[in-house]
């Protein structure tokens, strides 16, 4: 989980980042910076989860919620978050530790920190036996341009998920769409 890998899903820069910022806001909000570092714990220990192949949508999106809490701390009024969830069920499970690996590298690659404004959503859809995954990034001044490479994260999606992947950019927006087929 610490090492420099690109399948580690929390970087020690993100992990240090994290724990200034709560060091801050313990100053500020005691309250506040007790649930950031309850959230902080609830993601390495998710990460730690030894032996754990699969998890489930919600609890999946729960540490992504978290990811993106410790993100906003850190960038302020700079990250704007929204997750919509609509009809999806417990009972499809994704390979563990899927989603946040590709939220982290968006927010890496994409350089949310070096602009002034980040609107990230993220949509889940579940219809017709399939899982889509939106995430959408409008940043100003502008998206850093170029297309993602997810082969790294998309490695542990067994084939008969058949994975699709789309990716959109705009000077203003980058939209990633992973769809996950469950009809087998």
């Amino acid at each position: 989980m610490f090492d420099s890998n690109t399948d580690s899903v929390l970087n020690p820069h993100f992990i240090f980042n994290s724990m200034n910022a709560i060091r801050y806001t313990i100053f500020e909000d005691q309250d506040k910076a007790s649930e950031l570092l309850s959230e902080l714990a609830q993601l390495l220990r998710f990460k730690l989860a030894d032996g754990k192949n699969q998890t489930d949508v919600l609890e999946e999106l729960t540490f992504v919620k978290h990811y993106l809490n410790l993100e906003a701390l850190r960038l302020e009024e700079r990250l704007e978050c929204d997750i919509k969830i609509d009809n999806i069920s417990k009972h499809n499970n994704l390979p563990h530790s899927l989603l946040l690996p590709l939220v982290e590298k968006i927010c890496h690659e994409k350089d949310i920190y070096g602009v002034s404004h980040n609107q990230l959503s993220i949509h889940c859809l579940e219809a017709d036996k399939k899982i889509t995954f939106t995430l959408e990034l409008v940043q100003a001044p502008h998206v850093k341009s170029g297309e993602i490479n997810f082969s790294t994260e998309l490695a542990s999606i067994t084939p008969s998920l058949t994975p699709a992947l789309t990716q959109t950019l705009t000077k203003n927006s980058y939209k990633m769409e992973l769809t996950l087929n469950y009809d087998h």
